[in-house]
């Protein structure tokens, strides 16, 4: 493993390290509610065993390459390095790049963005309300590759999601220019319990405030992008 990390940013809701420097995520982003009062994030008991991948999100011979690259990134400090069992890949973009994720108990997460040369985790704990009904954590705009001057149009802004439940599908219901298609796996635990990651992305630059991605069920809607605050 390299132990090489640039950045490493910990804070109470999420720990982040890689490439690029973080925003501060202790503090959800501002999302649309759709109810009077927020929901603490679950109301049974938390999981206290790892949650496993379902279909095609379950690691495989394929992704033997993949996980060694991320590996091979510093993962932050306090959380370990899951068996290959327990690896969600949500986003397969070649032999050594993706998105994976992984949710060592009901409370812990961690979100790897891996790029060539450019790569980073987001870990820590669910907080203890949820930034909107059906949804358990959001990070919104992430940049896939080091921004600069010479090269914003070629810089993509990438979103992760933890939803409650699945695997129901989720997508665009207002879908802004140059932004992805929404990649999704579901994981369960032992419980039964499920969540669902997502990743999408979206050109640099100025947001759409209506853009909006939904469950099929119309039961957990957000922003696709970060609203101003």
């Amino acid at each position: 493993m390299s132990a090489a990390v640039t950045t490493l940013l910990v804070t109470a809701a999420a720990c982040t390290s890689g490439t690029q420097q973080p925003r501060d995520s202790s503090t959800p982003t501002t999302v649309r509610p759709s109810a009077a009062t927020r929901p603490a994030v679950t109301q049974r008991p938390y999981d206290k065993t790892p949650a496993r991948p379902l279909g095609e999100a379950a690691a495989g011979s394929r992704d033997h390459a993949f996980l060694q690259a991320a590996f091979a990134v510093q993962i932050p400090l306090g959380h370990e390095i899951p068996p290959a069992d327990e690896v969600v890949v949500i986003r397969r973009l070649d032999a050594k790049n993706g998105e994976l994720a992984w949710m060592a108990d009901g409370r812990t997460f961690c979100y790897g963005q891996i790029r060539e040369g450019y790569s980073s985790y987001t870990c820590g704990q669910l907080p203890e309300k949820a930034p909107a009904p059906g949804l358990l954590f959001t990070v919104w705009g992430e940049p896939d590759r080091a921004p600069s001057e010479d090269n914003l149009d070629e810089v993509n802004m990438v979103g992760f999601v933890i939803a409650e439940g699945g695997p129901a599908r989720f997508d665009h219901v207002k879908r802004s220019k140059g932004t992805g298609p929404v990649h999704q796996a579901v994981a369960r635990f032992p419980s039964g319990r499920m969540v669902t990651f997502l990743t999408f992305d979206r050109a640099y630059g100025p947001i759409d405030p209506e853009a909006e991605i939904c469950r099929s069920d119309r039961k957990i809607c957000f922003p696709s992008e970060d609203l101003p605050r």
